[in-house]
């Protein structure tokens, strides 16, 4: 179980996102992409807690392991907020997400499409009409490949080498992958036993690290956008105690 020095972290950044969310210049900025900033806030705010919960759980032996998905969305939605944050056209920003939108609902559309060639009658009506109202939507996925691909998002904001060593890491534990077995189980003469598991403190350790790390650059992009000092500072201190628990301690 990991030490309540590095729990305790967690706490840390929920304290920051609440006194975030009190300041004024968060509540009623006027930046026009705020409300895509809004959401990738709330879905890392959300995916931290969870793992939080699964880490603090009890019931699963290693219940580390289960929150290696969450650590990959975690990732994604800060390369989504550095990339916002960092744009140098707000208009071009907005407009390329609202036509990631449009292509992410014609892909769906094109899809149920097909299943209703191949299945006649087997589409639902809300189905139907999901498919009537997106399918003469008109995208050209070149303008917004970069948002679709987390790869060409990283290289953007020189974050490419944490795609690589971490996100195409995790890619692994989200989609099935007969390699990550090995986790699930104990090796012997090169076979995995089933369901024995054997506890990794160091797998644990990094896991937190980088969940506590992406928290806390999250909170400092944000408040380093909407020029909030104050949160900065508090931050900062928050990432000394993050190298205190995980890299003096190497």
């Amino acid at each position: 179980m990991a030490t309540e020095e590095k729990m305790n972290l967690f706490d840390g950044i929920f304290s920051l996102y609440n006194d975030l969310q009190q300041e004024e210049k968060f509540k009623n900025s006027k930046e026009p992409v705020m409300n895509l900033i809004y959401h990738l806030v709330l879905k890392n705010m959300r995916s931290l807690k969870t793992m939080q919960i699964i880490m603090d759980s009890k019931e699963l032996k290693n219940s580390y392991l289960e929150t290696l998905p969450l650590l990959r969305i975690q990732i994604e939605t800060f390369f989504h907020l550095a990339y916002i944050t960092e744009h140098e056209n707000t208009d071009v920003c907005l407009n390329e997400y609202q036509k990631l939108q449009d292509f992410q609902l014609l892909r769906v559309a094109r899809n149920l499409k097909k299943l209703d060639e191949q299945k006649p009658n087997i589409l639902s009506n809300d189905e139907r009409e999901f498919i009537d109202l997106h399918k003469n939507k008109r995208v050209a996925k070149k303008d917004i490949e970069h948002l679709d691909m987390p790869w060409k998002l990283s290289n953007i904001i020189n974050k490419y080498e944490e795609y690589v060593r971490t996100y195409s890491v995790l890619s692994s534990y989200v989609h099935y992958n007969p390699s990550t077995r090995s986790a699930y189980g104990n090796s012997k003469e090169n076979n995995v036993i089933y369901n024995q598991f054997i506890y990794n403190e160091q797998e644990e350790s990094i896991i937190l690290r980088n969940a506590i790390r992406i928290g806390l650059s999250t909170i400092q992009t944000i408040s380093k956008f909407l020029d909030i000092e104050e949160i900065q500072e508090k931050t900062s201190k928050v990432f000394k105690e993050w190298e205190n628990a995980f890299i003096s301690k190497k």
